[in-house]
C-alpha cells in the first residue's frame, strides 16, 4: 500500500463489508442465466453514451453507475435484437426508456434509493436497490451541471410517480446479482460484463494503466478479455470513456454479474394471485355479513 493519500470516487471499502450477507449469491456452475448475454466481440456496440459522474462537484456515485452501465448496454442490446416479448418493449417504449434506440437508466434513482453518502457506496447497496426498487428512466433524474452532491442525491427528487414505475418495471423484468471471485472473471466474461473495483487511476504509459498498490476507491464496468478493458465515469479523451489496464492491474478480488430475468404477461394473474384475491373477496362477503 502506498502512503500517499488518495481521493476517494465513490467506493467505501467498509460499507462493502457492512452490507454482505451470507445469503449472496455466487457465480458459478449453478448460475442462473441472464436473457441478456452480449457476446464479447459486440459489447463496445451496447455500451452507453458515457457520462462524467460530477456536476459542479464530484457527486460519487460510481457504485450506481456500474451496474446502471452494464443494465443499459444489456437492455439496448434486448430492445435492439428484438429478444423482449411485443408488450414489454412497448411498455419501455412507451414510459420514456428508449431515446433514440437506446435504453436509458436513471444514476441518481438508484443512488438516492441506495443511501450514497458524500463518501460514496458499497457496490452491494445499489444492486439491492434495483433489485427491490426497480429502475427509472434518465431522463426523470438527470445530473445537472450546476448540481453539487447535496442537490443530485436530494431524496425529495424522487416522486411517488417514479417509485410506482420503478415498482412497475420489476413486474416485467427481474434483476439479481451474484458475486464472482477474481478467480473465476475469465469464465465470468464468457457470458456477461463485470460490476468491478479498483484504484482509479495512475498515470497511464503508452495508453494502458499500470498496476498501483493503491486500495480501490472506484467502480467501473469490465467489459471483456484481454484482461482488462473497462467503461468508466471518468473520460480518457473528450468522449472516450474507454481504459485498458495493464494485464497485472491490482483489482478488488470480486465483482458482480447482473441478472434480467423477463415476465412476458405481467398483467396475466398468476394462479396464486387468483387465490388470494378470491380469498380477499370471501372475507369482505362474511366480514359484511357479520356485520349487517
Amino acid at each position: 500500500m502506498e502512503n500517499k493519500q488518495v481521493k476517494n470516487h465513490g467506493l467505501s471499502l467498509t460499507l462493502e463489508k457492512e452490507h454482505q450477507k451470507p445469503t449472496d449469491w455466487i457465480f458459478g456452475a449453478t448460475s442462473v442465466p441472464c436473457i441478456a448475454q452480449i457476446p464479447q466481440n459486440r459489447r463496445l456496440d451496447y455500451l452507453p453514451k458515457g457520462e462524467v459522474q460530477r456536476g459542479a462537484e464530484d457527486v460519487m456515485d460510481c457504485a450506481s453507475r456500474g451496474p446502471v452501465n452494464i443494465l443499459e448496454a444489456k437492455f439496448t442490446f434486448l430492445v435492439k435484437s428484438k429478444r423482449l416479448s411485443e408488450q414489454n418493449e412497448k411498455w419501455l417504449y412507451d414510459n420514456g426508456y428508449v431515446q433514440n434506440g437506446v435504453v436509458t437508466f436513471s444514476d441518481a434513482y438508484v443512488a438516492i434509493n441506495s443511501h450514497t453518502t458524500p463518501q460514496g457506496n458499497s457496490m452491494i447497496a445499489p444492486l439491492e436497490a434495483i433489485h427491490k426498487q426497480g429502475l427509472t428512466p434518465k431522463k426523470m433524474l438527470p445530473l445537472e451541471p450546476w448540481m453539487r452532491w447535496s442537490d443530485y442525491h436530494k431524496p425529495s427528487r424522487i416522486t411517488q410517480s417514479m417509485v410506482a414505475l420503478g415498482l412497475k418495471f420489476l413486474s416485467r423484468f427481474t434483476i439479481n446479482y451474484e458475486r464472482v471471485l477474481e478467480k473465476d472473471f475469465e469464465s465470468a466474461y464468457e457470458q456477461d460484463m463485470i460490476d468491478m473495483a479498483g484504484f482509479a487511476w495512475p498515470e497511464p504509459i503508452d495508453g494502458e494503466y499500470p498496476r498501483t498498490d493503491n486500495d480501490p476507491n472506484h467502480v467501473f464496468v469490465g467489459i471483456h478479455l484481454p484482461k482488462h478493458n473497462i467503461f468508466d465515469n471518468y473520460q480518457e479523451a473528450p468522449g472516450d470513456f474507454i481504459k485498458k489496464l495493464a494485464p497485472d492491474y491490482d483489482l478488488l478480488d470480486y465483482g458482480y454479474r447482473l441478472i434480467i430475468g423477463e415476465t412476458k404477461n405481467p398483467e396475466t394473474p398468476t394462479k396464486q394471485s387468483l387465490i388470494t384475491n378470491l380469498k380477499n373477496l370471501l372475507c369482505k362477503t362474511i366480514c359484511a355479513g357479520r356485520s349487517g
